[in-house]
């Protein structure tokens, strides 16, 4: 695992740093444009979901410019494109400004998440762990761009984009730096003497499984998209303030690092299957907890198993689907990507709607607990149907 560290640090420290960007925009997204726009929760949610739709086009064509062109140029257009957003975001960021500065930011971060994925596919040639590696390193950066909040923001976002600028200006040296090196890397297995082979098998391609596992992207993206955006505006409501909303993000990243730590060592592919379903049903239990309880601690608890979800379920979908489909990573890391920005453009939007229907917080919860918990019994059935087909050939 040392080795794996040394050998690719830069390409886990642009992880960091396109994340710390991302995680210092999006928990104050709805609450810049709710209580200094004086925007509704259904306008904010269409403005999120434009965000989010242009993210999802920026995790799809990140895949494919991947595969058809040099990785290293289309990563240096795209960060120059954030570095010069933030720059524009210091000074122009009002009513209409803003959204257009975040739709571009949502655009590109997408491309380069999708990029930094598919590097990450292509150098791994199926090594999980690498995604495990990968993914603390991204939950550090939402550590420390969550923890920022308190500290840059008070009423001005400034500061904000401030901190995206440095975080652009060291990911574009590394990019310059490395990319290209591993590019011709990526040709080669990354091999370390003291991991065992199994780690690195692949699995027999399910066009059945994959779609599964994409819908199952989109579905869960779309809950956890409630605590991005609307349990932001349910803290407010229960008043408990903004930097409680701050403290459990921090803790998310915290616990996050925690457990990917132990799932670096330990993940395999023939068990992913049984950790994405397992990380499910945490994250649907968090909102059912929600449902039940209110308060600190109940929030806390409730982050506690969303946090446990996320960290099983999130890096082992791409993991698996790599897995499956080693040659071609760029288009189904572009796929991966792509879903999971569009669950998180309906999640905003689903749920102002709800809460506009019902105007109650606990509907919304109890409906995402149901739609995770039908995810687990769809891919419970996916998952009996490739065994079944596997053991008959």
């Amino acid at each position: 695992m040392r080795k794996l560290i040394r050998q690719l640090w830069p390409l886990l420290m642009l992880g960091f740093l396109i994340n710390t960007a991302y995680s210092v925009m999006w928990p104050l997204t709805t609450i810049y444009l709710h209580n200094q726009l004086r925007l509704n929760l259904v306008v904010s949610g269409l403005i999120l979901a434009a965000y989010s739709g242009c993210n999802v086009l920026g995790g799809y064509l990140g895949g494919v410019l991947a595969d058809r062109y040099s990785a290293k140029r289309v990563g240096e257009v795209m960060l120059l494109g954030l570095l010069v957003d933030a720059a524009v975001g210091i000074f122009y960021n009002g009513l209409i400004a803003y959204p257009i500065v975040l739709v571009i930011f949502g655009l590109l971060t997408g491309g380069m998440l999708t990029l930094i994925s598919a590097l990450t596919a292509q150098l791994s040639h199926a090594d999980s762990r690498l995604f495990n590696l990968l993914y603390i390193f991204i939950n550090l950066g939402l550590v420390v761009g969550t923890a920022s909040i308190g500290f840059l923001f008070h009423h001005s976002l400034r500061p904000i984009f401030g901190l995206l600028l440095i975080c652009y200006g060291g990911a574009i040296g590394l990019w310059h730096w490395r990319a290209g090196t591993y590019e011709q890397q990526a040709e080669i297995p990354v091999t370390v003497r003291d991991e065992p082979a199994e780690a690195t098998a692949t699995l027999p391609f399910s066009p059945l499984m994959i779609v599964g596992l994409l819908v199952s992207l989109v579905l869960m993206w779309l809950t956890y998209a409630q605590w991005m955006s609307n349990v932001s505006v349910y803290i407010q409501a229960e008043g408990l303030g903004i930097k409680l909303y701050s403290y459990l993000w921090v803790y998310n990243g915290i616990l996050l690092m925690v457990v990917q730590a132990v799932m670096a060592r330990f993940s395999q592919p023939r068990f992913l299957m049984r950790q994405i379903i397992g990380g499910l049903l945490a994250i649907g239990g968090s909102f059912l907890l929600l449902t039940l309880t209110s308060g600190t601690g109940a929030l806390f608890a409730a982050m506690t198993l969303l946090t446990l979800g996320e960290a099983i379920y999130v890096p082992g979908v791409p993991a698996l689907i790599n897995a499956q489909t080693v040659g071609d990573e760029g288009r189904y890391q572009g796929l991966v990507n792509a879903c999971s920005s569009l669950g998180k453009a309906v999640g905003p939007v689903v749920g102002g709607l709800v809460i506009g229907q019902f105007a109650s917080f606990s509907v919304l919860f109890l409906g995402c607990a149901v739609v995770d918990l039908l995810v687990v019994c769809g891919l419970g059935l996916t998952r009996y149907h490739y065994r079944t087909s596997e053991a008959s050939h």
